[in-house]
């Protein structure tokens, strides 16, 4: 299963988190998050877990 992330942007109270994301997520391969504190990694991992939902761009899970 891969997962595409194609212009996934984020804000909270209109501070911008995460700007025109693109990335895909290919299977069995390890990926690795990293980035400073505030940088948006949590933020990423909510939309992508579906907890959260971004404020434009789309999220898919292909198998």
């Amino acid at each position: 299963m891969s997962i595409q992330i194609h212009a996934v942007s984020q804000s909270f109270h209109g501070k911008p988190v995460l700007e025109d994301i693109n990335l895909t997520i290919e299977p069995n391969k390890i990926y690795g998050l990293l980035g400073r504190n505030g940088a948006g990694k949590s933020t990423l991992l909510n939309i992508i877990s579906n907890r959260i939902f971004p404020s434009q761009g789309t999220i898919t899970l292909d198998e």
